[in-house]
């Protein structure tokens, strides 16, 4: 503890065991690396069991307590590894955090003009967590006997408070666990809780919410509309295919003036000089969505963008690349 979520690491692990299974020698033990990792924090309380979403770390070592803040750029590339992750396994527990993070992503993090926001702050009342935390009380009034006790050994209601007297969402047994103990079927298991969930969630609506950093940034933008378009070409959902569209729209119409990209934009007012991860990361999410849906507009604009990137960020007396392009204002350590 505390513990980030690190999407690049588990990337490139699972680039790793896509290498060794294509050689016929899979690397098993990164594979469950990996995939016990991103189940582990679409379980624990780093993710939003009723909205959706990840929070941006673990202060504890099980997953469980966040930092409340949900940022883009860590959602953009979980939604890419769960989606991966799913593909492999199948098992659904990636699969619904998929689903359950791009609809909150649609929900709340873009904007009307198809521009991902930023981040929700982690307070709302000058309190951090006071919008996701609960109490058995609050619980009970919202559901009946049945379920609240189902509900209660999923999350872990039946327990110890967890975060300065209360309860935060963390899934402490899986749909097997409980349908042997309720004496169900997992399907059933799933359903009822689905349907619990949707009750917390309506309830929760009716409190304030935490802020939104409304600024739409170049590079979190490029991370976004790469995890959107691959859930939605794996998925087989347009709708996600639209949202990613929507944001490389927005990023194009707003944020790409004079064949250059600008880092910043809010209320469609952009700025700054690009770096080199607004143009890295909008290519990369441009390829996703090329994968998704081709347009050759997207093809065309990625080209444009890499020859970009190589004239003005590499160096090409010591190789790598700058993080600053070649004519960027003058700092004091480049």
């Amino acid at each position: 503890a505390p513990k980030f979520p690190h999407p690049a690491i588990i990337q490139r692990a699972l680039r790793h065991w896509a290498r060794t299974h294509a050689s016929g020698n899979p690397d098993s033990r990164i594979l469950h690396t990996a995939l016990f990792s991103l189940e582990r924090m679409a379980a624990g309380g780093l993710f939003d069991h009723l909205g959706g979403g990840f929070c941006r770390y673990s202060t504890d070592e099980q997953w469980m307590i966040p930092h409340f803040e949900k940022m883009l750029y860590d959602n953009g590339p979980l939604l890419w590894l769960n989606t991966a992750a799913w593909c492999i396994s199948k098992d659904t527990c990636y699969k619904d955090a998929v689903t359950e993070t791009a609809a909150w992503v649609m929900r709340e993090m873009q904007s009307a003009a198809g521009g991902y926001y930023s981040a929700l702050d982690a307070d709302s009342e000058g309190v951090e967590g006071k919008f996701y935390v609960w109490t058995p009380d609050a619980v009970t009034a919202l559901l009946d006997e049945r379920d609240y006790a189902l509900f209660a050994s999923r999350y872990g209601l039946d327990k110890p408070a967890n975060f300065e007297g209360q309860w935060h969402l963390h899934a402490y047994r899986n749909y097997t666990e409980l349908a042997e103990t309720f004496g169900s079927d997992e399907n059933v298991i799933r359903d009822r809780l689905l349907a619990a969930r949707i009750k917390l969630f309506n309830a929760r609506e009716h409190r304030v919410h935490p802020g939104l950093d409304d600024k739409i940034l170049t590079a979190w933008n490029g991370l976004m509309i790469g995890g959107m378009a691959h859930a939605g070409y794996k998925l087989d959902n347009t709708t996600y295919i639209e949202s990613a569209a929507s944001a490389a729209d927005f990023i194009y119409r707003h944020l790409w003036q004079n064949q250059r990209l600008l880092a910043t934009a809010r209320h469609e007012h952009a700025h700054l000089n690009a770096y080199l991860d607004d143009y890295a990361f909008m290519i990369s999410g441009l390829i996703e969505l090329l994968q998704a849906r081709w347009d050759s507009k997207w093809l065309h604009w990625a080209q444009q963008l890499a020859d970009i990137l190589i004239e003005q960020f590499e160096d090409k007396s010591s190789g790598g690349f700058y993080f600053t392009s070649h004519d960027h204002e003058q700092l004091i350590q480049r």
